[in-house]
Order: structure tokens, then sequence, then C-alpha cells
């Protein structure tokens, strides 16, 4: 049977080697990571040739003149806000890969024994990491197929070289979210594995029988080693996690910044064609279809991302839950094993699991209800200011 998850990670590993998001090489029979001079110079020549490209059709050309040009209504000032903020993230993720390169070395040897420790913890998630990566690919592929489409009649090498440009571009945002996803899914997995672990722990603890004099205090010792471990294990879990977000922080900030005014934008595109009839006269013209399909595009990324994190966080809360059904085991139980259920319930209470970027915006639910709703405002702002100057 093909193991989809590994084809998957494979894929994006050789992506993230073609664009130089990825500055390492990776043993596939032992999952080992390798930091080696060609990996090294290899990453390093990619980047220089994706920057240099991008620098040339920026400065050297009249690349800037045309745009700045021909911006004259609210829809090309949009246009341009979302293709600045583009490179701009773009530069930062290139700079990070480096920057940070010894924690994300470390980080990925992390997750690699807990991988190795608990393949299990795989199983739970692989659906959402082999949707993932399917997700990247299909979109990459698209987009190359739109913009070669669009641009059929006026190929010419320059244009194949900014093509090229806008397709690295848009992978190197596309590796570091598959990244930050996939470690995400893999300690939510994680977090399954305990919570059954636990689950089975609290149906033996209350089915205990103080009468069994021996017995009992056996199985108390027992059920305390086991809990102990559990409780080790999600704190070393809970570290990945904050480990993981300092790490990605950065990069998933301008991510989130990228994919809010991609969204604003294309919807404000939307519309601007449904002013100028545009829609009613051209519904299946390759700007529409473009616009509409990367708007969907855009939505549905999100919204796997920002549920992905409410799946580990949900996980987290549900052991919370689970240990707050210590109130139904018997009042009997064996000093220690009592000892090490209040140190668990207390280590959580006083270590709760947030995601949290830059000190400042903090993954939840009512942030992201906050968030879609200045989604909705500004989009808002941005109709009645056409309507107001059109």
């Amino acid at each position: 049977m093909v193991d989809l998850v590994k084809w998957s990670l494979i894929s994006l590993y050789f992506t993230g080697r073609l664009t130089g998001s990825i500055n390492f090489e990776i043993d596939f029979r032992t999952a080992r990571l390798k930091v080696t001079k060609r990996a090294t110079v290899c990453a390093a020549c990619l980047q220089i040739l994706i920057l240099g490209s991008l620098y040339y059709q920026l400065l050297h050309t009249d690349f800037i003149t045309t745009i700045i040009s021909g911006v004259e209504t609210l829809t090309d000032y949009v246009f341009l806000v979302i293709e600045c903020s583009r490179v701009i993230g773009i530069i930062l993720a290139l700079v990070s890969v480096w920057t940070h390169h010894r924690t994300f070395v470390r980080l990925y040897n992390s997750f690699r024994r807990l991988s190795q420790n608990n393949p299990e913890a795989v199983q739970y998630c692989r659906k959402s990491i082999v949707g993932k990566c399917l997700c990247i690919h299909v979109s990459e592929i698209l987009q190359v197929v739109v913009i070669f489409y669009i641009l059929r009649d006026q190929l010419t090498i320059p244009r194949c070289i900014r093509v090229g440009n806008i397709v690295a571009l848009s992978v190197v945002i596309n590796v570091v979210t598959a990244q930050y996803f996939i470690a995400l899914a893999t300690l939510r997995g994680r977090y399954f594995l305990l919570n059954r672990d636990l689950r089975t722990f609290l149906a033996e603890t209350r089915a205990l029988n103080p009468r069994k004099r021996g017995v009992f205090v056996t199985a108390c010792c027992s059920l305390a080693d086991r809990l102990e471990r559990i409780a080790q294990s999600q704190s070393a879990v809970q570290g990945l996690v904050e480990r993981l977000v300092r790490t990605f922080q950065v990069r998933i900030v301008f991510i989130i910044i990228l994919s809010y005014l991609n969204l604003v934008g294309n919807l404000y595109i939307l519309y601007s064609y449904y002013k100028n009839g545009i829609l009613a006269k051209l519904w299946l013209s390759e700007e529409v279809v473009f616009v509409t399909s990367f708007t969907v595009y855009y939505f549905i990324e999100s919204w796997t991302n920002v549920y992905n994190s409410f799946y580990l966080l949900d996980a987290h809360e549900e052991m919370v839950q689970l240990l707050g059904q210590r109130t139904l085991f018997k009042p009997e139980l064996d000093q220690r094993l009592e000892a090490v259920i209040d140190s668990f319930v207390l280590n959580l209470a006083r270590n709760p699991l947030r995601i949290r970027f830059l000190g400042f915006y903090t993954n939840s639910r009512p942030a992201s209800i906050a968030l879609f709703e200045t989604y909705l405002s500004h989009l808002i702002l941005l109709i009645q200011y056409d309507i107001e100057h059109s």
C-alpha cells in the first residue's frame, strides 16, 4: 500500500529544495537531517537567483514605471499593495531560513524523535497532511496553467522569467505554511494518543477496589507511574508547541497579513468586476476565473490553517476536562496517586496552552472571529470608498 503521508512529505521536501527554502538534506531511510555544504550552497544559489531575478525585474526594467503609471483606480492600488506585501513577506521568509537555521535543525530533530517514538500519532492526522500537500501542489499547478493561458499569445523570455518569479514566490510561502501546518498536525496526533491513554487511566482508576488491599496498592503505584509518564509527555509536547511558535512566529504573522490582504483584495476586485459589468458580460473570462479561483483557494487555505490550530487547542482542552473527572474517583486512593493527579492538574492550570505570535496575537476562536469581522469591515470600507469616488 502506498504511504501517502510519506510521499506527500517527500514532494514537499523537494519543492522546498528547488526554491531554496530548505537548506539541508534528509536521509529518507532514517529520516535524519544532514547539514551539508552541498545543500547550503545549493539553497544559497537558488535564493540569490530568485532574489536577483526579482531585483532585475523590479529595478532594471520598466516594470515599476509601468505599474506606477498604470495606477489610476482603487482596484489598481489594491493590486499594488497585495504584490508589494507578497514580495516583502517572501524576502523575510528567505532571510529567516538562515537566521533560524540552527533553531530549525534542533526543532526538526525533536519532531523526528517524537514521530519515531510515537508512530501512531501520524495516523491521527494523515488526512490533514495529505490534503494540505495536495492543496499546495494543485494551487501551484493551477497558477502556472492560468498565467500561461492568459499570456499564451504574448510569451517572451522576459515574461517567462517573470512567471517563474511569481511561481517561486508563491512556492516559498506555501512551503513555510506547510511546515508549520504539518508540525501542528503531528502534535495534535500526539495529544490524541495522550488523551486515549488518559481515558484508559481514568477507567482503570474508577474500577479500583480498595477492599483488595495488596492488589489495590500495587495497582495505585502502577497507575501513578503511568500518569507521571503521561504528564511528562504532555509537558514535552507543549514545550514543542511553544518552540514551534517562537521559530515560525514572524513568518506566520506575515502569512496571516498576506492572506488577509489577498482575501480582502480579491473580494474587492470581484466586486469591481461586478460593478463594471465584467461578471455579467465575461463571467468566464480569464481574469474573472483567475481571481475567483484564488479567492476560493485563499479562503479554504486560511480556514484549514486556522482550524488546524483549533483542533490542537481542543485536544489540550479535552485533556483538562478528562482530568476534571477526578471527582468521580473513590476517596480511598493511594496518597502517591493522589499527589500525581494533583500535580498534573495544577501544572495544566498554571501553564495553559496558548498559540501566541509576537506577544500580541493569540490564535483562538474569539480572535479569529474578530479577524473575520475586520475582513468584512475593511471590505465594506473599500466598497464605500469606491462608491463615493467612482
